[in-house]
């Protein structure tokens, strides 16, 4: 039963308190010495970044034609200028504006986030008595950013007092006003190619909401502060400098006035005032009713605050790997569990994007519509499939690690693999009707057993990850497999190499493969027994087998066509129940991929003796050659080794860079023009990964999650190859936790 003070902090947003926080806050302040960067955050294709300071940057929203439209303030969409506005404290489209206000804001004193979902920040306030060189502090200003019901909301809180770490406590009173300031200058544009960026056309004033005119889209806002248990509409004015007759073609910006309470006259509860800003992207044309302002209740429960919420990833991801960093007496300051949570929610929430299907010639409108995965979606948005398969696999990973963490401490009750069922045909069940390890449901019954307390979270997880993955492969099959559709999401052809397109299949074979037992069902494998192979887009999109690529291509295409064609094979012919249609199979399709096998190891072993020094343009060489084993390619033995090992002996050998590459050539002359190795994190990768095979192979041995069994006396048993062996739950190697092959360095690398 919650007590008493609990039910407070959740009214009046009094859980934005530095005390009422809870677990699922996250604090930044650690990596406070980094360089500044943006917080891009989002919910079912509405997606928004916030500066460091928490201000509002960009804004986008999805729409059935044109995929994602976008609206940003006055600046171009270059990594440069991007990267300058991300670092900014102040400037945003929702700001704290100094003019006419009692109140300023002074340091940001904390930033962080709710979940590794929503951003936050904290500021101290001062006093604005003009020219004061030494402002009072008078409280603090929280400012927290969620989206709802296709609406971006920005909370903002003062609150009078002072910090226990301030130098100095004056004794102050409010009095006077605060002045808000929103909306600015207006671009408008789109994903697809075809639509130009455009600047605002002029803006309207209508009962307090300012509506921000586009040619084809429009931008609302408006401010409501709090009021008891309801909200009063703020209306927002032209500053005073500006004449009333040109606010049909004022940009902006507009501010809100705001009484604040008098501290002298009021109770210490009461020393706070609350202002909600709302933020809504749509079409011209359309103008759907304002939903309804959500409660300080509401928003604790939609943010997940409360510890023992489903939404509480915080406190999940915290208590999942608290054990490990006590074990190992080793804190990195960029922990695990912030990278991973992080990453998750970044790819579930921001990268994933609804899109609608045309099927000849007509819209196709679905409850739980295929999602597209957007790369780079607020600088220089494209539909990237070589990111969408590194992001997905990471994706996999993930499920896969809170589905053994569920195993690991559940009941006896999953169902074990029969005597006659080998690790391999487990790891390789692709059919629907293949057996499944269901996840166990549990409630938090006590809130001493931290374990038991997130594992209803963990499920909940589990099932936001499981339904991201499977409509990702939806997307893949019905765009690229299944003939006549078209999506308002395609890739960009200018800003993707044709050679990206091997990365389809190599996704569709990566999930399956690696999550079939789990229980993920492929709504569209009956239909695509019927489907024509001359007739989808996959075919006339990859480039010919005789086409040559680019020197500087040429080893990494001669990868991408290897796990193409051994993805094909694996889903058409493996274990006589395969997925993909027998038109897929193309005469002697195993014996050209055994060739292109052969091919990949030569030019492996050719890169491992020509000694040339190492470069950044090597490490996805060195990423595809551990893809190997966990791709099923390899369908050959050799005594030179296999491709995994081969790239093993060439990261092992490679020296530090010795000299700098001046990043040009002479003319004629072809080679790397990248910076030092070292520079690059992903190159580091690698040397964790040689570490993860060198473990393989010394233990000679494979784990798979359904070989596991736990006995009388807590103990977990591992099948491998040759015998059996028995460790109590806490002290479970840890590549059990990562799965076969898969090191922690490389979870972390899938998510870039």
């Amino acid at each position: 039963m919650a007590t008493k003070d609990t039910v407070d902090n959740k009214k009046s947003f009094n859980w934005l308190r530095r005390e009422a926080r809870g677990p699922t806050y996250i604090s930044f302040s650690a990596f406070s010495d980094r360089p500044a960067c943006s917080f891009d955050f989002g919910n079912n294709g509405c997606a928004a970044s916030c500066n460091y300071g928490g201000e509002l940057l960009h804004m986008s929203a999805r729409d059935d034609e044109k995929g994602v439209v976008f609206a940003h303030g006055d600046f171009e969409r270059t990594y440069y200028s991007s990267l300058a506005r991300a670092q900014r404290q102040h400037g945003g489209q929702a700001a704290f504006e100094d003019r006419g206000s009692n109140l300023k804001l002074g340091q940001m004193m904390e930033r962080g986030c709710f979940n590794y979902r929503w951003p936050f920040n904290e500021y101290a306030l001062l006093l604005n008595e003009g020219g004061d060189s030494d402002p009072k502090e008078a409280g603090t200003c929280t400012r927290v950013s969620f989206i709802k019901d296709d609406v971006l909301y920005q909370v903002l809180r003062l609150e009078k007092g002072c910090r226990l770490e301030a130098d100095i406590c004056h004794y102050v009173h409010w009095r006077g006003q605060v002045v808000l300031s929103v909306g600015g200058f207006i671009k408008f544009g789109a994903l697809s190619m075809d639509v130009p960026y455009t600047e605002l056309e002029y803006g309207i004033l209508d009962s307090g909401c300012l509506t921000v005119m586009g040619s084809t889209n429009e931008l609302d806002i408006r401010v409501r502060q709090l009021n008891g248990d309801s909200y009063d509409t703020l209306h927002l004015n032209l500053p005073g400098d500006e004449d009333a007759g040109v606010a049909s073609r004022y940009a902006g910006p507009y501010d809100a006035y705001a009484q604040l309470p008098d501290t002298r006259n009021v109770k210490f509860r009461d020393q706070q005032v609350t202002f909600v800003a709302e933020f809504r992207l749509r079409q011209s044309g359309t103008q759907p009713r304002w939903p309804e302002t959500p409660t300080s209740e509401e928003i604790y429960e939609y943010l997940g605050i409360n510890p023992y919420s489903k939404m509480a990833t915080g406190v999940m991801w915290e208590t999942i790997f608290l054990q490990r960093e006590e074990k190992s007496n080793y804190f990195s300051q960029l922990s695990e569990v912030n990278l991973i949570g992080r990453c998750v929610e970044k790819i579930l929430t921001v990268d994933l994007v609804p899109t609608t299907i045309r099927e000849q010639g007509c819209i196709k409108f679905e409850e739980e519509s295929p999602l597209a995965l957007v790369s780079n979606l607020f600088v220089q948005p494209s539909i990237d499939l070589e990111s969408m398969f590194w992001k997905v696999r990471f994706l996999t990973k993930a499920y896969r690690f809170l589905s053994s963490f569920i195993y690991l401490h559940s009941p006896d009750t999953s169902p074990k693999p029969s005597s006659d069922e080998s690790s391999e045909e487990l790891d390789n069940t692709m059919t629907p009707n293949a057996p499944i390890v269901e996840p166990h449901h549990y409630e938090a019954k006590s809130a001493w057993n931290q374990i038991e307390v997130i594992k209803s979270t963990v499920n909940f997880q589990m099932g936001r990850l499981r339904d991201g993955i499977e409509r990702i492969l939806a997307y893949l099959v019905r765009t690229f497999i299944q003939p006549n559709t078209e999506t308002n999401l395609p890739p960009l052809a200018s800003k993707a190499f044709q050679s990206n397109y091997y990365y389809v299949m190599m996704t569709i074979w990566y999930v399956v493969k690696r999550c079939e037992r789990f229980g993920f069902t492929w709504k569209w494998v009956d239909g695509m027994k019927m489907w024509p192979v001359e007739d989808c887009l996959l075919v006339h999109c990859l480039p010919s087998d005789n086409l040559l690529p680019e020197d500087k291509e040429k080893e990494k295409v001669m990868f991408l066509k290897w796990y193409h064609y051994a993805s094909i094979l694996n889903l058409s012919t493996r274990k006589k129940r395969g997925l993909l249609p027998k038109a897929w199979q193309a005469k002697n399709l195993d014996m050209k991929v055994n060739l292109l096998e052969r091919d990949a190891r030569r030019a492996a072993a050719a890169k491992l003796s020509a000694h040339q020094p190492y470069s950044a343009e090597d490490e996805i060489l060195d990423r595809l050659g551990f893809l190997a084993e966990p791709m099923n390619a390899e369908f050959s033995k050799h005594r030179a080794g296999s491709v995994a090992s081969l790239t093993v002996r060439r990261i092992i050998d490679r020296d530090f860079t010795r000299y700098l590459n001046p990043g040009r050539l002479p003319n004629g002359e072809k080679g790397p023009t990248s910076g030092p190795w070292e520079v690059h994190a992903l190159c580091y990768h690698s040397q964790l990964l040689v570490q993860n095979h060198r473990y393989n192979k010394d233990n000679e041995s494979s784990f798979y999650y359904p070989m596991l069994g736990k006995d009388e006396h807590g103990l977990v048993s591992i099948r491998s190859n040759k015998c059996i062996s028995f460790y109590s739950v806490e002290h479970l190697p840890e590549r059990l936790l990562l799965g076969y092959g898969e090191s922690r360095s490389h979870r972390v690398s899938a998510a870039t």
